[in-house]
C-alpha cells in the first residue's frame, strides 16, 4: 500500500513538471517543440459558379381532370388511352336529343321572326303599319336570339372537348354509362414543357435569380434535362427555413411525366472568388480556421466560408489574395501559433 502511494505521488509530480517545462506558453507557441513540417499554398482568386443542389417534382405545364358537367348518359367516347389531342377536339358526347330538337325549333322560330321584322320594316316605310308592331317584332327576335344562345350553351355542356392540346390519361368511362356531375372521364396533361417545383434552403435566397440554368436528372433516364429557373416564391417557410422555386424544363421528346422525382443542380453566373484547398481548413463546430505562414511561424486565423466544390472552399472573409497558408500538415498544428518548416509538396 505504501509503495502504491509513492508511485501515485511520483506520477502527479511528473505531470506538473511536464506542464511547467514542456507545455504551451501563454502566447500559444510550444517550448522546445520541433518545427512542424508543412507545405504551403498561396491564396488565389478563381472562377466560380454557384451550384445549388435540390430535389424537385415534375408537374405538367397544364393539367386537368376531364369531368362530366351534368348528370347524363354518355352516347359516344371519341378517345383512347394515352391519346394526343388538339385543343377543341371532341372527347365525349352526352345525350342531347331533346336539346338538339329545341335548338332546331328555336332556330326556325328565329328565322320566321326575322322575316316578320323585314316585312314590317317595309310596311313601316310606307306608313302602312304602326311602329309599335315593328318594335314588338324586333323584340321577339332579340328574345329568341337570347334563348337560342342559352340553349346553345346547354348543348355545349353536353359536348366535352379538350380545352388545350395535350396527352390524355386512361379512359375511365364507356359508352352508354350514366355519368354523374363531376365524374372523371379521363385526365389531360400538356407535357410539351414541364414545371419543376422544388425547395432550397433560405440561405440561397440571395443567389436565386430567374433565368439561372437548372440541370435535372432522374434514375429513369440516362440523359440530363436542362431548363431555366422561372420563378422564386414570395415567402420563406418559417419552420423549414426553405423557399419554394419553380423551373421550366422543355420536354420536346415527351419523356418526362408529371410526378417524377428529379435531382436538381442550379448553376449561377460565373464570378471570381477567393478559394483555398479543403485540406487547409481546420474546423471546430461552426467555426473555421486556416494557418497563415509568416516566415517560420504559422498563425491560426479564423475565416468565413461560403460554398464548397470538390477539393476547394470559397473564403468570404479572413484571408487576402497572395497570402501563404498551410496546405498539408494542418493536423500537426494546434494552439494559436506554431513554428513550422516549409517543405516541398
Amino acid at each position: 500500500m505504501k509503495s502504491l502511494v509513492i508511485v501515485i505521488s511520483l506520477a502527479i509530480a511528473g505531470f506538473f513538471a511536464w506542464q511547467q517545462f514542456d507545455g504551451p506558453s501563454d502566447d500559444g507557441v510550444g517550448r522546445d517543440r520541433p518545427a512542424a513540417p508543412v507545405t504551403v499554398v498561396k491564396v488565389e482568386s478563381r472562377s466560380f459558379r454557384d451550384r445549388i443542389p435540390a430535389l424537385g417534382t415534375l408537374q405538367a405545364w397544364e393539367s386537368i381532370d376531364i369531368t362530366a358537367p351534368v348528370s347524363q348518359r354518355i352516347t359516344s367516347v371519341n378517345f383512347e388511352d394515352g391519346q394526343t389531342v388538339e385543343k377543341g377536339q371532341i372527347l365525349a358526347t352526352l345525350r342531347q336529343e331533346a336539346e338538339q330538337a329545341s335548338l332546331r325549333e328555336l332556330s326556325a322560330r328565329l328565322a320566321d321572326a326575322r322575316r316578320e321584322v323585314k316585312r314590317l320594316t317595309d310596311l313601316a316605310r310606307k306608313n302602312q303599319v304602326a311602329q309599335t308592331d315593328l318594335d314588338s317584332a324586333t323584340t321577339e327576335v332579340e328574345v329568341l336570339r337570347h334563348q337560342l344562345s342559352e340553349l346553345g350553351a346547354q348543348v355545349a355542356d353536353l359536348t366535352i372537348v379538350a380545352p388545350f392540346s395535350g396527352v390524355l390519361g386512361l379512359r375511365e368511362v364507356s359508352e352508354g354509362a350514366l355519368a354523374s356531375v363531376g365524374q372523371r372521364l379521363t385526365t389531360l396533361d400538356d407535357i410539351s414543357r414541364m414545371r419543376l417545383q422544388f425547395t432550397v434552403p433560405a440561405r440561397y435566397l440571395g443567389v436565386l435569380q430567374s433565368g439561372m440554368t437548372v440541370v435535372a436528372r432522374s434514375a429513369a433516364f440516362k440523359e440530363d434535362f436542362v431548363g431555366q429557373l422561372s420563378a422564386v416564391g414570395s415567402r420563406v417557410d418559417p419552420v423549414a427555413r426553405a423557399i419554394t422555386a419553380r423551373a421550366e424544363v422543355p420536354n420536346d421528346d415527351g419523356l418526362l411525366r408529371a410526378g417524377l422525382l428529379m435531382e436538381i443542380e442550379i448553376t449561377g453566373e460565373s464570378n471570381t472568388v477567393l478559394m483555398v484547398p479543403e485540406e487547409s481548413l481546420q474546423s471546430r463546430a461552426a467555426r473555421h480556421f486556416v494557418w497563415k505562414v509568416d516566415g517560420e511561424q504559422a498563425l491560426r486565423s479564423e475565416v468565413e466560408i461560403g460554398a464548397r466544390i470538390p477539393g476547394w472552399v470559397v473564403i468570404l472573409d479572413g484571408v487576402s489574395e497572395g497570402e501563404q497558408i498551410v496546405r498539408d500538415g494542418v493536423i500537426r498544428l494546434s494552439g494559436n501559433a506554431m513554428s513550422v518548416r516549409v517543405v516541398q509538396g
